[in-house]
């Protein structure tokens, strides 16, 4: 069976860039209306912390099953079910008027955010090894997106409205999105676009996954080191999403308007840093198999330096502060997409979505914990000192396990690519016609 065409491809790109992009607006808005929830169920930055981790938790523990049930159905299915469970369960949190009641729904909102994995794996199987940086670049974009549009809808109407309106607005957005994508999106053969199998007829019956292949993935060299990068990587991200309006209102005593002009400026550039990361990423890799980890290393020590000083910039110079926040949204994103492939680039087909799920599950479970430590450190020391301080630390530890990757990855690579020879010559052998 031949590849997908790439304009078809990105026509898919673009719609699961979409689906993606309202669901993390639908995550995020909670992020631009907490003081407004902070203030009605009179709590402190700990319970609004604690309410963003037990939420994070258990997308952790649905991880696995989200992952494996992606590898062995389909994934369009999948992830228009996650749209309808997205959609009902935001509406579900409009409803109580007591703190435990809004913690408890919360916390629901978190079965459906495991849809990523599937939608990686997707692509990956449209597009071929050399071209998926970018088109990952696009997909993991779509936090940046996804918070832009929840900044503009969060302060327009959130606050115009209240957060409830809003949610409902959220949540329908996740319907709509499942009925587009059940629609639009095409399922296609898991291994269609390696280059080993162009032009052969693949039945995916020959290679499933099974539940095991999930507990071995982590003995791969490669997908050790981008665990463990994973679960630092990701502690700034949480923090930064959970706090950084409420910082710049209450510390850098910015009006709604500013923090919106700001928030708009920065999260713009980090979808051209998204795409500009998979760009670069696909072009070092053609040269090198080392590529798409150099550009981690690279980028995650500079993400630690300039996060650093914009946190660190005078208070007065509003000017000052944005522009640095522009530079530093532009670099933080591009690590990314090169994490994303180089999954891509190291485990066989069948098991993509579940190496995406076990990646996920190592940043969640060293992240989920990023909005609590940063409330903690909030309520003693401010929330521009526990922002950097997790943000700097972590970074510079994931600066490290991406130099080790570079060291490790050709090989994995190599016995994927091994693996696919094997496998087109079974095929050309006819043992699938």
């Amino acid at each position: 069976m031949s590849s997908p065409s790439l304009k078809n491809a990105w026509l898919i790109a673009i719609i699961l860039f979409l689906f993606q992009s309202l669901h993390n607006a639908d995550i995020y808005v909670i992020s631009v209306v907490f003081p407004q929830v902070l203030d009605e169920f009179q709590i402190t930055y700990v319970y609004g912390g604690a309410l963003i981790t037990a939420t994070t938790v258990l997308s952790v523990v649905l991880f696995p099953v989200w992952g494996y049930l992606f590898d062995r159905y389909s994934r369009r299915l999948l992830i228009s079910v996650a749209g309808v469970i997205w959609g009902f369960t935001t509406w579900l949190n409009t409803l109580p008027r007591s703190f435990l009641g809004f913690f408890v729904t919360r916390i629901l909102t978190g079965i459906d955010n495991t849809p990523p994995s599937g939608i990686e794996s997707l692509i990956s199987d449209y597009f071929p090894p050399k071209k998926r940086g970018k088109p990952l670049g696009l997909i993991g974009a779509t936090g940046a997106t996804g918070a832009l549009i929840g900044t503009i809808v969060g302060v327009v109407i959130g606050y115009a409205y209240g957060w409830r309106y809003l949610f409902l607005i959220t949540g329908g957005l996740g319907i709509l999105m499942a009925v587009i994508v059940y629609l639009a999106v095409k399922d296609v053969p898991r291994g269609s676009s390696e280059p080993e199998l162009s032009g052969l007829k693949i039945r995916e019956e020959l290679y499933k996954i099974r539940f095991r292949d999930i507990f071995v993935l982590v003995k791969k060299p490669s997908m050790l080191f981008l665990s463990l990068q994973g679960f630092f990587g990701v502690f700034p991200w949480m923090t930064l999403q959970t706090w950084v309006f409420t910082y710049m209102l209450r510390e850098r005593m910015f009006s709604e308007t500013m923090a919106l002009f700001a928030m708009l400026i920065w999260l713009i550039t980090m979808v051209f840093g998204n795409f500009a990361g998979g760009a670069i990423g696909d072009a070092l890799f053609s040269r090198t198999v080392r590529g798409r980890a150099i550009v981690g290393a690279v980028v995650v020590f500079l993400s630690a330096l300039t996060i650093y000083i914009t946190l660190s910039w005078p208070v007065e110079d509003v000017a000052g502060f944005t522009v640095l926040g522009t530079v530093t949204s532009f670099i933080l994103p591009m690590a990314g997409p090169n994490v994303v492939a180089s999954i891509m680039d190291t485990v066989q087909p069948e098991v993509r979505s579940s190496a995406a799920s076990l990646l996920s599950i190592f940043e969640s479970a060293g992240s989920s914990t990023a909005p609590l430590i940063a409330g903690y450190l909030a309520d003693l020391y401010g929330l521009g000192f526990g922002m950097m301080y997790i943000s700097t630390s972590t970074w510079i530890v994931c600066g490290v396990l991406f130099t080790v990757l570079a060291v490790v990855i050709p090989r994995d690579i190599s016995e994927l690519r091994r693996m696919m020879r094997e496998r087109a010559d079974q095929l050309k052998g006819g043992d699938t016609i």
